[in-house]
């Protein structure tokens, strides 16, 4: 799964399995020979929070980040709309020098800009970085599902 925004680089296609409930991986190549991988739960309950896990393997550049990031709800008739601006004490993002690794998750507790926890339906998650001097945004699907 991956999101289709206008500043996202293109990535491979998501890791898929035979088993619905497996994770899903969605790995993207970044400037320097580094890598920033995605892994995400095929669907999440409404009305909670949202883990993320970022593996991130810096090559020949510094990858900060996630630095900020935003929560859009993706309908079909209406194209996407701005649900949650995430600010960097929302996501508590890393440094990663080159030749380096870290693992961290990123948690959206699942609630709107207003403080209301978000109907069950597709939303996409986009993460704001710096790879080397470049600004990038990543990004994943989340599938909220009623409890």
């Amino acid at each position: 799964m991956l999101v289709t925004l206008p500043a996202c680089q293109p990535g491979p296609p998501a890791t898929r399995s035979l088993d619905p409930d497996a994770d899903v991986v969605v790995p993207y190549a970044v400037s320097g020979g580094g890598e920033v991988r995605f892994t995400v739960h095929p669907r999440y309950a409404a009305g909670g929070p949202v883990t993320v896990t970022l593996d991130i393997r810096a090559g020949s550049v510094e990858i900060r980040g996630p630095l900020a990031g935003q929560v859009l709800a993706s309908e079909l008739e209406s194209g996407e709309q701005l649900v949650r601006n995430l600010t960097p004490d929302d996501i508590n993002g890393t440094s990663v020098r080159p030749g380096q690794r870290d693992h961290i998750q990123v948690t959206w507790d699942g609630r709107n800009d207003k403080g209301e926890f978000v109907p069950a339906q597709t939303y996409s998650l986009s993460l704001f970085f710096v790879i080397g001097d470049a600004p990038q945004r990543l990004g994943t699907v989340i599938e909220m599902k009623a409890r």
